[in-house]
């Protein structure tokens, strides 16, 4: 499992981007203070922890191992991020050896789970795909006293904290915020006389610049954005209405509770959005037609290849074309400080005989403060052997402040300034403190409330309805849906 290992993975190779080299170095700025600093010299041990009293954790004074089971290892042969960090925590914990278990693939999560459970074969610690597939086989521990009596979740962003917990019990964790940032091409902004933004720049600057370098003699366009306004812009406007309000909603609208698609906020967005298209500065998609006609060429990408001055994409998607790019470019946070994403979620099983020592397996290789130094060492040492998630640009869902000489450990180690310097700038990790969070993964009758609106979305997109006419009816479906999700899962749970 320890291996000698090359130099850093594409996150911190220059050569990744061509034409990122002409990127103007940014003004130096601070990394967030987060709301206060987390103590350096904590020497007690809770009693919950340490039941003996003696100082020490009891999960740390016994011979124990875990298994640590993920989509992204499904092979012995793999390096990925998560065997060199599992090296580094059984380094820290002597006493605690720890297995990968092979799995399977994402797709195939679920199904495999089952099995393991039927075997009596789980993993101790593990990603969950759904949680609401989990949750009827009691896969999942209910992990909330643990939880509960953790200091360090004080430091987890609001926006991501109440994630993994259904009927007031926590059953998983939000490991990483996997970012959907905006990016720009400075050189069809250059071109078009636009001096290069600023990170704090709102959604008003943002459609402006895409008006001013939309230029249809040469198929450029200033927008292509197929759902920010309806998934993700919304909380920014809500935020900029009601604070309070806004800050507790997640993409789509939703608060935790309820969709909120007859919240003006929503009319407002698909307005926007429908206008944009309109007068002709903000293109939802291209038809194979559409690209053959514009560029000679069906399966040309028109933001990869040069034609497009702003779109959205999440870094899962794009990563992997960095390197294509001909143009100079930055990655910015969402226009009004709310930047959108997703999240993966962990949990621990409920078989494991050492839930105390597994909960700090699952908070090392997520949250922690100690974990998240050593995952950003590591991706700095590190080469091609570090497989995948090495450049899926994860970031931390916590802040712990800073220390006491000023500085924030965690954000400032995060070493993705060489690819693009907007994916460390303060703003950025603002936006994603207030992030607009597609939380299917997490929430029970998500994915149901998306499947029943979509059809009535691209009704409005392609100009046979209005927003206004169907909104009352979208709500309606919407509660449906979400209501008898969540009554199927109680009856399963019952």
């Amino acid at each position: 499992m320890k291996k000698v290992l090359g130099m850093v993975l594409i996150l911190i190779t220059g050569l990744l981007i061509v034409g990122c080299d002409k990127t103007p170095e940014p003004t130096p700025t601070p990394p967030p203070t987060g709301s206060g600093s987390k103590p350096t010299d904590v020497t007690n041990v809770s009693t919950f922890w340490d039941k003996d009293g003696n100082g020490i954790p009891d999960w740390q004074e016994e011979e124990i191992t875990l298994r640590y089971a993920t989509w992204q290892y499904t092979n012995p042969d793999m390096v990925t991020i998560d065997v060199l960090l599992i090296d580094k925590f059984m380094e820290k914990y002597p006493n605690i050896t720890v297995e990968m278990q092979i799995v399977g693939e994402d797709y195939d999560w679920d199904t495999l789970f089952i099995g393991l459970l039927e075997a009596g074969n789980l993993p101790d610690v593990f990603l969950v795909r759904r949680l609401e597939s989990f949750l009827p086989f009691k896969i999942l521990a209910d992990i909330t006293e643990l939880f509960d009596n953790d200091p360090d979740t004080d430091y987890i962003f609001e926006s991501v904290r109440n994630l993994g917990v259904y009927k007031n019990k926590r059953y998983s964790i939000p490991t990483f915020i996997y970012p959907y940032p905006w990016f720009v091409n400075l050189d069809l902004l250059d071109a078009a006389g636009i001096n290069k933004p600023s990170y704090d720049w709102t959604l008003e600057q943002m459609e402006a610049i895409a008006q001013a370098t939309t230029n249809p003699t040469k198929n450029e366009y200033g927008l292509v954005d197929a759902s920010s306004y309806v998934r993700i812009l919304p909380k920014g406007l809500k935020m900029k209405e009601n604070l309070e309000e806004g800050s507790s909603w997640y993409a789509f609208s939703y608060d935790g509770d309820r969709f909120n698609f007859d919240d003006p906020v929503m009319q407002t967005g698909i307005n926007r959005l429908m206008q944009g298209v309109e007068q002709g500065y903000i293109k939802r998609s291209f038809s194979a037609a559409e690209l053959e006609e514009k560029y000679n060429d069906p399966a040309f990408v028109p933001t990869y290849g040069g034609k497009v001055a702003i779109w959205p994409e999440p870094t899962w998607s794009i990563k992997d074309h960095f390197d294509d790019f001909t143009f100079e470019w930055d990655a910015y946070p969402g226009p009004g400080g709310v930047t959108g994403g997703n999240t993966d979620i962990a949990g621990i099983s409920a078989l494991s005989k050492h839930k105390h020592a597994a909960y700090h397996l699952l908070k090392w290789m997520s949250f922690g403060e100690e974990g998240l130094l050593t995952r950003f060492e590591l991706y700095k040492d590190f080469g091609d052997e570090l497989y995948q998630q090495a450049n899926n640009f994860p970031y931390p869902i916590v802040d712990y402040g800073i220390d006491g000489h000023g500085v924030n450990k965690v954000w400032s180690s995060i070493p993705y300034e060489s690819v693009a310097p907007g994916f460390v700038s303060p703003q950025f990790i603002e936006g994603l403190r207030n992030g607009a969070i597609w939380a299917n993964k997490e929430t029970v009758g998500w994915d149901a409330v998306d499947e029943v609106i979509g059809p009535y979305l691209q009704e409005i997109y392609r100009g046979e309805n209005t927003f206004a006419a169907l909104k009352e009816t979208i709500q309606q479906e919407a509660d449906r849906a979400l209501n008898n999700a969540r009554r199927a899962m109680d009856e399963m749970l019952d």
